[in-house]
């Protein structure tokens, strides 16, 4: 009966236990083992400097120690090694990393750090080091990465580092990085990065460069890189501001067939502009409407009229009336409505409108934060940005919450005129300061930050400011600047055929039109209608029309409307 009772008793089974936290257990007290220095088998010898480990923790992390440990080599016995051509420092966050699993990088030690890692096979630590350097690249050390990543067999931290230099090109022209190379790879990097950056100027500001580090032993590769240099195509700006000019190619003699070459090519380029653009034919087709707003007449009380400029046709049409007088107001487009903003009226003005093209009427927004008087105005990212006026202030407007939202302030104190464009996804800002003189600003919308530029100097005690391309183009009264943004420098350009003061400016396509103002003499006001070519680097007077406009807000709207 007792057999029977036990025969009925259920099977037990087996059940594997696993201790979760062993694994960190088992390293605290491989890390204690080593704080007590207790059971040390093995010491590494680094530049005079030994570190003592034990021969087990080396061999499980590092498949390099786990093959001199199986090895019947003199290192073994000894209970010690030698290590050449590493870094103590490296080694030791090595060492810290086996113990504990964490190793620290910094920029100061990560290079090491990989080249240890490489050496030893600690692949993880590799790996780390490698993510690393492609989250932290910038402009002086993407040239040395990129070469470490050539080294060590990194195919993606290399494309990722070429990419990077291709992408910010313009800017490391000048790094100690680029004028370092060899000639095998300058030649090469001039060759790739025209492929990706228009106009050719930074290859060529590159190579001269590269020569110019070191002349003597340089010069005899000038002739070959040059020929990589496409200079036909660079700016004319350039070729003839500066290339020609250039000791080192005119002295040359294959150089100078390069420049005879580039020269003929752009004196036919612009011949065929000039024949395109030059002889008053129709041949720009899109529509565009300059909105004329406010800033006539009275400079107490700002006049509420309204007038639109047809380029195509050639017609100045009136709209209807705002529903506030504004003098020294400003104006901007964005997804085809008409925005007029801030200006003086017998105060200072912190209210803003925007035009219905459909219903034909003006409507209020929301008031901005500040008034403001002779500002600078721009869009980006489908928001609009006042900067300036009178004061240092900036904010930026939402037209889908309704909401102005103060921004980080110019970092100059600022009493006179403002102007703003918007080029590269960065925001321009050029200001006249307490002390009289001018000053360029860059704000970086996407983390707020304002940077100093170089200042203008000119004797206008105006400008408009607008942008094209890469360039910035400052249209004053008395003188006419540019600037490019990626060489940071002013130049100066032609000036107007009038000498106006008060007058807008826009840009529509690649021209810049001049509407309104006054005559510097007379104080009458202006009748002409200014277009520069940008492409030509040309002024036309193109028409005549009666306008009372003067220190007002100017837009531009292509499309075709009615304004019936």
């Amino acid at each position: 009966m007792a057999a029977k009772i036990v025969d009925q008793v259920e099977r037990i089974y087996a059940r594997k236990c696993k201790n979760s936290d062993y694994g960190n257990t088992y390293l605290d007290g491989l890390t204690k083992m080593r704080i007590n220095q207790k059971f040390f088998d093995f010491s590494l010898v680094v530049d005079g400097e030994v570190i003592h480990v034990h021969k087990l923790a080396l061999a499980i992390a590092s498949d390099y120690f786990a093959a001199m440990f199986e090895a019947d080599m003199k290192e073994r016995k000894e209970g010690t090694v030698k290590l050449q051509d590493v870094d103590v420092v490296a080694v030791k966050a090595l060492v810290d990393y086996i113990y504990s699993g964490i190793v620290t990088l910094t920029e100061e030690n990560v290079e090491a750090v990989l080249s240890a890692s490489d050496i030893f096979q600690i692949v993880w630590v590799k790996e780390e080091c490698f993510q690393f350097l492609k989250n932290n690249l910038n402009r002086s050390n993407c040239f040395r990465v990129r070469k470490l990543a050539d080294m060590h067999s990194c195919k993606e931290l290399q494309d990722v580092s070429n990419k990077y230099i291709l992408d910010n090109f313009d800017d490391l022209i000048a790094e100690e990085g680029l004028l370092l190379l060899s000639f095998e790879e300058i030649k090469e990097l001039i060759m790739n990065v025209q492929h990706v950056i228009k106009p050719e100027d930074s290859a060529y500001k590159a190579a001269i460069n590269w020569v110019k580090h070191d002349l003597e032993k340089r010069r005899v590769h000038l002739a070959e890189l040059m020929s990589q240099t496409r200079l036909p195509l660079v700016s004319t700006e350039l070729l003839t501001n500066h290339i020609v000019a250039e000791p080192l190619l005119k002295e040359d003699q294959k150089c100078n067939k390069f420049l005879i070459e580039a020269l003929t090519y752009q004196l036919t380029k612009v011949t065929q502009l000039h024949e395109k653009y030059g002889t008053g034919k129709k041949d720009r087709n899109e529509s565009f409407h300059v909105f004329l707003v406010g800033g006539t007449g009275d400079c107490i009380v700002g006049p509420k009229e309204c007038e639109v400029y047809d380029v195509s046709t050639k017609k100045l049409v009136s709209i209807p009336s705002m529903n506030e007088g504004r003098e020294y107001n400003s104006a901007v487009s964005l997804k085809g409505v008409i925005y007029s903003v801030g200006g003086y009226n017998n105060r200072v003005l912190n209210t803003a409108e925007y035009y219905d093209s459909v219903n034909k009427r003006w409507s209020y927004i929301a008031p901005m934060n500040n008034g403001r008087e002779d500002f600078g105005i721009c869009t980006y990212n489908d928001l609009i940005y006042v900067v300036g006026g009178c004061n240092s202030t900036v904010e930026n407007y939402d037209p889908a919450t309704n909401k102005w939202r103060l921004c980080q302030s110019i970092p100059r104190a600022t009493e006179g005129f403002n102007r703003a464009t918007e080029a590269e996804n960065s925001i321009y800002s050029l200001t006249e300061l307490t002390n009289g003189n001018n000053a360029l600003f860059r704000l970086d919308p996407r983390d707020g930050k304002w940077f100093n530029l170089n200042k203008m100097t000119g004797s206008s005690c105006d400008y408009e400011l607008v942008s094209y391309d890469r360039t910035l183009l400052a249209i004053g009264d008395r003188d006419c600047k540019r600037l490019h943004i990626r060489v940071n420098k002013w130049e100066t350009m032609p000036h107007m055929l009038s000498y106006r003061y008060g007058f807008s400016a826009v840009i529509a396509a690649t021209d810049i039109y001049v509407l309104g103002g006054e005559e510097e003499v007379s104080s009458q006001p202006t009748t002409s209608v200014e277009r520069f070519s940008i492409l030509i680097n040309k002024w036309t007077t193109v028409d005549s029309i009666q306008t009372k406009h003067f220190y007002g807000g100017a837009a531009v709207l292509s499309g075709d409307f009615n304004f019936n």
